[in-house]
């Protein structure tokens, strides 16, 4: 008897699918937004230069048992790693930093494959740590980069209203 296969993915490429948005305010505790929470945020996809981060990872124990050599894992302490949005900074000042300021909480919604109705996405509870000028006189266009502190458990894979 064979296993069942996991099925095709249907592969993309995700600059121009990929969605962002922020939401100053969810009220849901399953991190749901309703469609007048995600109508009172901001879409942040066309400024995105670069994403980071916004990743769960799990450390785990090591335990031990006198009658083997294997040492098996308990799952430990979930953790985030360092999250970061860079955006196209504007010569006017007219960019990201009207929207995002250090101190500020809110909710980071990513869709992987859009945040249309319907859609999976990923909401991350988040504080804004930093809102960095990243000055450069290479061939490189002027950026905004903004640290975000995770603050609770994200919601993955929810339904987008």
């Amino acid at each position: 008897m064979a296993a069942t296969p996991l099925p095709t993915s249907q592969r993309f490429f995700q600059p121009g699918v990929v969605g962002v948005l922020f939401l100053p305010a969810i009220v849901a505790t399953t991190l749901i937004p309703t469609t007048t929470e995600v109508t009172a945020g901001t879409d942040l996809t066309k400024e995105i230069d670069d994403l980071a981060g916004f990743t769960v990872t799990t450390a785990y124990i090591e335990t031990k048992d006198a009658s083997t050599v294997v040492r098996p894992q308990l799952t430990g302490a979930v953790s985030y790693a360092n999250s970061s949005l860079t955006f196209n900074g504007s010569k006017n000042g007219t960019d990201i930093r009207t929207i995002l300021t250090r101190g500020q909480s809110g909710f980071i919604i990513i869709g992987d494959s859009g945040v249309a109705s319907g859609k999976k996405a990923d909401v991350f509870p988040v504080t804004v740590g930093a809102v960095a000028k990243l000055r450069s006189f290479d061939n490189a266009n002027f950026k905004i980069r903004v640290d975000f502190g995770i603050t609770a458990v994200p919601a993955e894979e929810i339904t987008m209203p």
